[in-house]
């Protein structure tokens, strides 16, 4: 009797790990569906992801400026353009590579990458919600709503602590609530010095699709001192 309980309980316990393994090796047909096939295609979206970007901060010093990309756009620009620059060390010293990125309605955005290497990696998913603060310019939210590794559950509080870290070398700064059960990470831009003559009038996001658009202050006002007039500021 006890050989048999024996048997059946390393039977269970077997069949435990392997449920779980596979469910952390699991990977998500969209981040699948998401990765893009090398080709010519590809490298001249990547292009065209840091054409359009690195216009809209060229153009921060006219009255307004703008961005349109695709959700293409982006992920040919993170697996053309994004690991051979040298931010990307300190994200493979994580065990972090092949990001991607997909775009749904509603402010919704999944967020994916490959942790770990070989045998053991796994895709680390995030779905987030992003806005714009009402009334305070230059402050963006962003709530956690679901973390996965494969297709297993996680806590967040990895990628928080993470997100904190880097906006404060970036000079930003970050405050953590929680909504509805969920966290969320209010990002204030405003300390930053480059962001001292420009204001985010909106941030849409929308199925595949990424639109920013943006205002120079008037000379002499700041983001702080624009809260109160935000709303003419921001108005198309």
């Amino acid at each position: 009797k006890l050989y048999w309980l024996c048997g059946i309980g390393a039977l269970l316990l077997t069949f435990g790990i392997t449920a779980l393994g596979a469910a952390v090796k699991h990977e998500p047909s969209f981040y699948r569906q998401s990765r893009i096939p090398a080709s010519s295609e590809r490298k001249v979206l990547g292009h065209n992801f840091m054409s359009k970007f690195g216009q809209m901060l060229a153009d921060r010093k006219q009255e307004t400026w703008d961005c349109d990309v695709t959700e293409k756009e982006m992920n040919s620009f993170f697996a053309e353009i994004f690991d051979q620059m040298g931010e990307t060390e300190g994200l493979r010293k994580l065990g972090i590579s092949s990001p991607s990125v997909i775009l749904l309605d509603d402010m919704h955005v999944r967020r994916a990458f490959r942790y770990g290497s070989g045998f053991f990696s796994t895709v680390i998913s995030y779905d987030l919600k992003i806005w714009l603060v009402p009334k305070e310019p230059n402050v963006i939210a962003v709530e956690f709503l679901r973390a996965r590794a494969g297709a297993l559950p996680i806590s967040n509080r990895s990628i928080l602590q993470q997100l904190s870290d880097f906006a404060q070398k970036q000079n930003f700064q970050v405050n953590l609530y929680r909504h509805e059960g969920h966290s969320v990470a209010v990002i204030d831009l405003r300390n930053e010095p480059k962001n001292a003559a420009s204001i985010l009038t909106m941030l849409k996001i929308e199925p595949h699709r990424l639109s920013i658009r943006g205002k120079t202050l008037p000379s002499g006002l700041s983001p702080l001192d624009a809260s109160r007039d935000f709303n003419k500021l921001a108005s198309p």
